[in-house]
């Protein structure tokens, strides 16, 4: 009976430890694993909709497919608040869709590009013949350009 008993609680043991071990392992020794070791990148592109920055962290809200992530940086604020930009597409490293995650990896960073605005035309131009009516008596010649050909001569006739 004895026996029984120290079968049956190994077994329950090795049954929780097996189920246990991979998500708390996964979760805590993560990143003291070498790099072959570690689950693969899985990247969740979104576009930034707003960014804060305060003393010693900076907060992103990024719009997603899958909802929007509040990212929270304590690490490399400085060099991640230069590269980001409201209206950037960025890829963070994330495990699956969390609302709020601390320090995500920072993928790529695809920085928005505004369009070239159009020149428009002079209004100060427009205005004055707008404002200004021709008349007959105001038709002069518009003053002559010196060309840079010269003049061609016309020969006397004799």
């Amino acid at each position: 009976m004895k026996s029984l008993v120290v079968y049956t609680t190994v077994f329950a043991l090795g049954v929780g430890v097996g189920i246990g071990a991979p998500t708390l392992l996964s979760r805590y020794a993560q990143p003291y694993l070498p790099t072959f070791l570690q689950q693969p990148a899985h990247p969740l592109e979104g576009t930034v909709t707003h960014k804060q920055r305060d003393q010693e962290r900076l907060l992103m809200t990024v719009t997603t497919a899958h909802g929007t992530i509040l990212a929270t940086f304590k690490k490399q604020v400085p060099e991640i608040d230069l590269l980001v930009e409201e209206r950037d597409s960025v890829t963070l490293d994330v495990r699956q869709y969390e609302p709020f995650v601390n320090d995500p990896p920072v993928l790529k960073v695809d920085k928005h590009t505004l369009q070239e605005p159009i020149p428009l035309p002079s209004l100060s131009t427009s205005m004055e013949s707008a404002h200004r009516p021709e008349s007959p008596m105001d038709s002069t010649p518009p003053p002559r350009e010196p060309s840079m050909e010269p003049e061609a001569s016309i020969p006397s006739q004799n």
